[in-house]
């Protein structure tokens, strides 16, 4: 399925988290509950503010993009990685 971000209803997020969990396990050989790990940490230590500043500066950069798109409100893990993908490849579109 191909759809603009912003369009998605919640069961396009449902689905292409399903698939890119499928993709991600895949293409990188390591079972999803610690992609997933990793990927919450890294939601958590953008939007904690003690572990924020303890960033290294290049993280911090993109970290700061994030928190300025969520603002206080942390993200689900689906939307953080459509945010993610958007950042990374400047499209308004995701593929699943």
């Amino acid at each position: 399925m191909y759809k603009k971000i912003s369009e998605m209803s919640d069961a396009d997020k449902v689905d292409f988290l399903e698939h890119t969990k499928q993709a991600m396990v895949c293409e990188q050989g390591i079972p999803w509950k610690y992609i997933e790990k990793r990927m919450v940490e890294e939601i958590e230590n953008i939007f904690d503010d003690e572990k924020y500043v303890k960033m290294d500066p290049d993280s911090r950069i993109d970290a700061a993009f994030a928190r300025k798109e969520f603002g206080n409100q942390k993200p689900m893990l689906v939307d953080y990685m459509l945010w993610l993908v958007n950042f990374v490849t400047k499209s308004e579109y995701v593929e699943w």
